[in-house]
């Protein structure tokens, strides 16, 4: 956008809002969209032109089996909105979800992979949800009218467009935080979520389940700032209360979860999300989501997870961690479903104990599983070194 235009666009955008300051809410029916040349309509187009950029980006899941899974929970608790949401699954290691003004609701991987089940996807999707059929945006785009906050707002918009992937996203994680919902709109987020969970036959406990575990990883991030994104949510213990109450509170509960759906459509990705998990260096909380999906896993998954335990430990590097690796790695290799890199890794920790023909065997094995690795070359320079058989 050339600065002229901008310039343009933020006096007239700037005008726009000045003007609709006092207009009523339009009926947000299923299926409606703001009039053109209303504020709310001028906020739509900002945000289908940053969707039409998000529809380009790498970052996307596009797997079409997981978009159309996620799309169809999303769905069941729309409350008839399905037709004005458009999902997309984003490969970001955090957990988040957020939804924009004119449906677009984004879902980050880190989130899917700290789900348990789909009543829980339902939980998150539901809150989003909540926020589109309550019109929180408009709301809250009209409280902060002819204060600079609206210019800095638009300015994440206008400059958002064209953006580069990672800084586009950012750009959609400022959006979410210049807006800031309040508290009271979260909550009420929530109720509207909440009551669609329990409608459509979920257990009401699957949000307390998601928070309690939210709430264990968060107390791990202590000298971390809380994320920017959820900066404005009530405080994670205020919420798990509240959906603990609420879920008390329902006589003859339903209590479908949807573990085994959940799983089928997830599973495919957990080697690649648990890669990004691990790539954001945040190790004391990577071993305790890991642990924790190790701990309630089906026995298929518990090589993969074991490994990346291993995996966590060895790159926090802390004391006793490379003992506590070693032992991992030894643990994952007699597992179903562990990868490849397990036999690499254990060849390491046994040739570092000085165990030269186990680790010969392993990196052996290693080799065998996994004939076109990139490091294959790599690894057969340390089988040299330690000699022994070809």
């Amino acid at each position: 956008m050339s600065p002229r235009l901008l310039s343009l666009s933020i006096a007239a955008f700037v005008a726009l809002g000045a003007c609709a300051s006092q207009q009523p809410l339009r009926d947000n029916a299923p299926g409606t969209r703001p009039a053109s040349g209303t504020d709310e309509g001028e906020l739509w187009y900002a945000m289908q032109r940053a969707e039409e950029e998000l529809q380009r980006s790498p970052m996307r899941v596009r797997d079409p089996a997981l978009n159309a899974y996620v799309k169809q929970v999303a769905c069941k608790v729309s409350a008839g909105h399905c037709q004005d949401m458009r999902v997309y699954v984003m490969n970001v290691p955090q957990f988040n979800a957020s939804m924009a003004p004119n449906g677009m609701l984004l879902v980050w991987t880190g989130a899917l992979l700290r789900m348990r089940d789909e009543a829980e996807l339902a939980f998150v999707l539901g809150h989003e949800a909540g926020h589109y059929r309550a019109q929180h945006s408009i709301r809250q785009w009209r409280r902060m009218k002819d204060t600079s906050a609206l210019l800095s707002a638009f300015s994440v918009l206008a400059y958002g467009f064209g953006a580069p992937n990672t800084a586009m996203l950012g750009s959609l994680a400022a959006y979410a935080t210049v807006f800031k919902f309040s508290r009271d709109m979260e909550r009420e987020a929530d109720h509207l979520g909440f009551a669609e969970v329990v409608k459509n036959g979920y257990d009401p406990k699957a949000g307390a389940d998601l928070w309690s575990r939210m709430l264990r990883e968060e107390n791990t991030l202590k000298y971390l700032p809380r994320s920017r994104v959820f900066a404005s949510h009530p405080a994670t213990e205020e919420r798990l209360a509240d959906v603990r109450a609420a879920a008390a509170a329902i006589s003859d509960p339903p209590h479908e979860l949807g573990v085994a759906p959940y799983r089928a459509a997830t599973r495919p990705f957990l080697e690649n999300w648990l890669d990004g998990e691990l790539s954001q260096r945040r190790y004391q909380s990577s071993l305790l989501v890991i642990q924790e999906l190790l701990d309630e896993s089906p026995g298929e998954d518990r090589g993969v997870l074991t490994f990346y335990l291993a995996e966590a430990h060895r790159r926090e590097d802390g004391p006793g961690d490379r003992e506590k690796a070693a032992a991992l790695y030894a643990q994952a290799i007699a597992m179903p479903g562990a990868p490849a890199g397990a036999w690499r890794e254990h060849g390491f920790a046994l040739a570092q104990a000085g165990q030269r023909a186990q680790a010969r065997d392993a990196f052996q094995q290693y080799l065998a599983r996994a004939p076109q690795a990139d490091d294959r070359a790599f690894v057969q320079r340390e089988l040299d070194k330690l000699g022994g058989t070809p």
